[in-house]
């Protein structure tokens, strides 16, 4: 008799198709997940910086208030998010060389969003996770952030 191969190259065919469409889903679904985190990170940066800006919006606000109250007092609630993209954040006020900004980061992301402030009253620093604020003028005439 005589040596019949045909059985084994349709099975070695079938194992071929087999890997080659195992390698392409595998490598779809990479490329898709790379894209959606790309996606993820920018929303969230996006998201921070209309964040900082309507933050940074209220404080001015407060420190107008402030310059036209005559020493009465201020309070301006500001109404942040507790969460960005599925993430807790940071929220704060920083003075670096008498400019006070608004700095907010993303919890388990290096990237610092900073916005600044135009401010005349001065405002003192303050860091805490995002979430309703109040902007208020203290006994001394400065701006101070706190709970709400």
């Amino acid at each position: 008799m005589a040596a019949v191969d045909r059985g084994v190259s349709t099975v070695l065919g079938y194992s071929l198709n087999l890997v080659v469409a195992t390698l392409l889903v595998v490598g779809l679904l990479g490329a898709a997940v790379t894209l959606v985190d790309s996606q993820h990170d920018r929303a969230a940066r996006a998201e921070l910086d209309v964040i900082g800006e309507r933050f940074a919006a209220d404080v001015e606000t407060a420190d107008r208030l402030t310059r036209s109250a005559n020493g009465g007092s201020v309070s301006v609630v500001s109404r942040l998010p507790s969460r960005i993209a599925g993430s807790t954040y940071d929220v704060a006020i920083v003075s670096e060389s008498g400019a006070a900004a608004v700095a907010l980061s993303l919890d388990g992301n290096d990237e610092t969003v900073v916005v600044p402030i135009n401010n005349e009253t001065p405002i003192e620093e303050f860091r805490r996770t995002g979430g309703t604020v109040r902007i208020r003028t203290s006994g001394d005439g400065t701006l101070e952030v706190v709970d709400d």
